[in-house]
Formats: structure tokens, C-alpha cells, sequence
């Protein structure tokens, strides 16, 4: 295999991996149907079921009994690219895809000071699917991230107004990411003659989080909690698969320079070969604030940082070691502002609504992704608590993210050095559902 053509499309595969890495979208935060009704406020102070798990284990003190919480969210996302001036044909561009985010917990109080509990979620992941024409298809068509997260915490009731809490995640992490790849490196891009790049990677890696509940008095609480971002090396393959219609005397001229094959330059062997990425997931800092101004009127609050900064050049080379290239992505820290309110009686049926304000970590539209593209997003949200019994409740809720216009302008250059451009707007909107079932034994 000539090593010129294995560079160029390891490359073009592998450069995928800032989709990986890019906005606050892919950090999912639908980890309770509950919370998502006041758009994730109050998330670290309003202890009401046995989500607290992830969101403040140190919350877990303040459930009496053992609790198991069990929820889904069906998030609906779509984005629509609209060219403007892009060097390869296709044009416009769209994905529209339907997420299933699960989540399980359970907390086993074994004292009146001490609680264990459990919880499988999935705090990271995305995926988007563009279609083989469309104007980006050399950067992105199909793109897959799952983390999964099993979580075991412990909580100690200090006092009667602080508690403490400790936990123990075990992650893995998985991601399939494709792209078309220009056989003719330049000399005729046609969807007609591309092939298509792929890579398969995964990972795991044990982190921790601490958090802090404090309760002074009945009617306000406060939480704090840290939670550390997994460092992952992802290993795999990369893979290229010929296009049929590039074979031998297929009509296209080798590039000058280039001695081995015929035809167009995709005629050479499929590509398999194993490579690696490493990456370092932000750490999350989440304080949350909620006030009782009734029996039947709450107020909630959280502000939120991720140090997305922990993520500026990713290193993409061989299973030998030679280097393919850095992905330059200079992400900086972003900030979450959310407000809630909860209106009912605890034990009866409640409503909630929240606003949240978000923040994507990279807006330059030189470096922003197709894989996933993101901006700033305004969450609206709603959701009602309805007990069945003493035991037994379920929680609904809906949110509208109002995305801003994520501005795409990416340049580069094909393996023989003809510059390239993808450039234009998306146009994105996030709609998620959400249920949960609470059961008290």
C-alpha cells in the first residue's frame, strides 16, 4: 500500500474525531425525566428520587427507604445545512435523528446517616447520519459515540444540615464514525467514484465524583458536586472500501508523482489498519440552589461549568506511532444558567417548568464540526409529578431547545494539494420526552 494514499485517508477518516469532541450536545444531561421538567435546575438540591445517584449522591441521605427510579428520554434532533460556496458538489445537507436515553438508579439507605446507591446511565453521545452527496461528505456522513456509565456512591449525613457524598464510575466509551473519501484525489470528485473511510474505536476508564448537600433548614438546600472527566485512548481500525466504479482504466489520470495502480487512485487495495486517538473528557462543576416560599412553591437554580478546555489538540497516529495528524480544536470552558420552579405539595400532583441557558464551547466557525453541529441553545421546559400511591409515582416531561446558527466555514487542501471548502450555516432544533416511574419500598 502506497503510504501516501494510507496517510491521506486515515486522515480523512480519522479527522472525524472532533466530532467526538465538539459542544456541550454531545454531554448529555437527560439523565432524569424528573429533572428535565425545570430544564435540569435545582438539579444537585431538589432530592426527590433516586436519581440523586448521579446528580448529588450526597442527596441520597434524605430519601428514607430503599428507592429504585427508572426513566427513559427520546431526544429528537435535526439540522439543516444550507451551503454557501462549498468546493465539492451536493449542496445542502440534513440529519435528523431520534436518540433513547435510559437510566436506572437505586439507593439502599442502611442507616439514619449512611446511604449506598447504584446507577447505569449514559452521560456522553450523539449521532448524526448525512447522506453520500451532500457537500460535506468527505468530512462527515454517519457518526456514532455511546458512553455508558455504572455508578456506585455512598453518602454520610454529617450533621443534620450537611452531608457528604463519594462515588466510584466505570466507563467505556465506543464510537463509529464514517465519511466518503474522493478515490481520485482530486483529479474528479464525483459521489459517483467515492469510497468510503471508516473507523472503530473504544475504551474504558474508572473516575470519580464528590458532592456536598447542604440543608439549612427545611425549606432550602444547597448542593455542590464535582464530577471528573474519563481519559480514554480509543483503539480500533480504520477501513476504506472501494467504490466498484474505480477500478483499473476507469478513465481518471494518476496524480503527478503517483507511480502505483491504474486508473482512478482509488483502484489500490481497501485500507485496514489500526490506530489510535486519546482524548480527555471535560470535569463538570454543578452548584444548585433550591428555596421552598410555600408548602406548595419552589424555586430552583443551578450553574454549571465544564472545562471543555481539557480538550484542545487530538493527536491521531498508527498503532506504530507515526503521526497522521492534530486536530486543533481549542475548546474553551462553558457555563449552564438554569432557573425552575416546582408548584404542589409534596406527595401530590406536581408541576414543573424551567428555562436554561447553555453554552457551546466553540463557536469559530473555522473549527466547528459537521460531525455535530452545535451553538448556543436556549432550553424551555415542562413537566408534571403524579403519585399513583403511597409507593409507586411517574414524572412527565417535555423541553424545546432553541439552537442558535451554528456557522460552518472548513478549509483544507486534497492529498495532492488542490485547496478545499466546506462552508455554510445549520439550522438545528432539539425536542426531548421524557418518563420515569419512582418506586418506594
Amino acid at each position: 500500500m502506497d503510504n501516501k494514499f494510507k496517510r491521506a485517508a486515515l486522515f480523512t477518516a480519522l479527522a472525524s474525531l472532533s466530532g467526538l469532541t465538539h459542544g456541550a450536545s454531545f454531554q448529555l444531561l437527560e439523565q432524569s425525566p424528573a429533572q428535565l421538567g425545570k430544564a435540569f435546575a435545582g438539579t444537585g438540591s431538589d432530592i426527590a428520587d433516586a436519581s440523586t445517584v448521579f446528580f448529588n449522591p450526597a442527596g441520597m441521605t434524605k430519601l428514607d427507604r430503599l428507592t429504585f427510579t427508572g426513566g427513559l428520554n427520546v431526544v429528537a434532533t435535526n439540522a439543516d445545512f444550507h451551503d454557501n460556496g462549498s468546493s465539492f458538489s451536493g449542496g445542502d445537507g440534513s440529519t435528523e435523528e431520534n436518540g433513547y436515553i435510559p437510566n436506572v438508579y437505586l439507593v439502599a439507605p442502611l442507616s439514619d446517616s449512611f446511604a449506598v446507591g447504584f446507577g447505569v446511565n449514559a452521560p456522553f453521545g450523539l449521532a448524526s447520519r448525512f447522506d453520500d452527496q451532500w457537500a460535506g461528505r468527505y468530512s462527515a456522513t454517519d457518526s456514532e459515540l455511546e458512553v455508558v456509565n455504572l455508578n456506585v456512591t455512598a453518602a454520610w449525613a454529617v450533621s443534620d444540615m450537611i452531608s457528604l457524598g463519594l462515588g466510584v464510575n466505570y466507563q467505556t466509551i465506543e464510537a463509529t464514525l464514517e465519511n466518503q473519501f474522493d478515490s481520485t484525489l482530486g483529479v474528479a470528485p464525483d459521489p459517483s467514484t467515492d469510497s468510503s473511510a471508516k473507523i472503530k474505536g473504544d475504551d474504558d476508564d474508572y473516575i470519580l465524583d464528590a458532592s456536598v448537600l447542604f440543608t439549612p433548614s427545611e425549606s432550602t438546600s444547597i448542593g455542590f458536586v464535582w464530577r471528573e472527566g474519563g481519559e480514554f485512548t480509543l483503539d480500533g481500525d480504520a477501513s476504506f472500501d472501494l467504490n466498484a466504479a474505480c477500478s483499473p482504466g476507469a478513465g481518471y489520470p494518476l496524480p503527478t508523482g503517483i507511480t502505483t495502480g491504474t486508473g482512478c487512485y482509488g483502484s489500490l487495495t481497501a485500507l485496514q489498519g489500526g490506530i489510535t486517538a486519546s482524548v480527555k473528557l471535560p470535569d463538570t462543576y454543578t452548584l444548585s440552589f433550591s428555596q421552598a416560599l410555600s408548602p406548595s412553591w419552589k424555586i430552583h437554580a443551578d450553574i454549571a461549568q465544564t472545562e471543555w478546555s481539557s480538550i484542545k489538540n487530538i493527536a491521531v497516529v498508527t498503532d506504530n506511532g507515526a503521526p497522521v495528524d492534530a486536530l486543533n480544536l481549542q475548546y474553551d470552558d462553558t457555563m449552564r444558567y438554569a432557573l425552575g420552579t416546582t408548584l404542589g405539595r409534596d406527595g401530590h400532583l406536581q408541576w414543573r417548568f424551567g428555562v436554561a441557558l447553555d453554552e457551546t464551547p466553540q463557536d469559530n466557525p473555522e473549527y466547528v464540526s459537521p460531525r455535530i453541529p452545535d451553538a448556543d441553545r436556549t432550553w424551555l421546559a415542562a413537566g408534571v409529578h403524579w403519585p399513583l400511591s403511597e409507593h409507586i409515582s411517574f414524572d412527565f416531561s417535555y423541553a424545546h431547545l432553541f439552537v442558535d446558527e451554528a456557522e460552518l466555514d472548513e478549509s483544507g487542501a486534497t492529498p495532492i494539494g488542490t485547496p478545499t471548502r466546506l462552508a455554510g450555516e445549520f439550522d438545528a432544533s432539539v425536542d426531548i420526552i421524557g418518563a420515569q416511574v419512582n418506586w418506594k419500598f
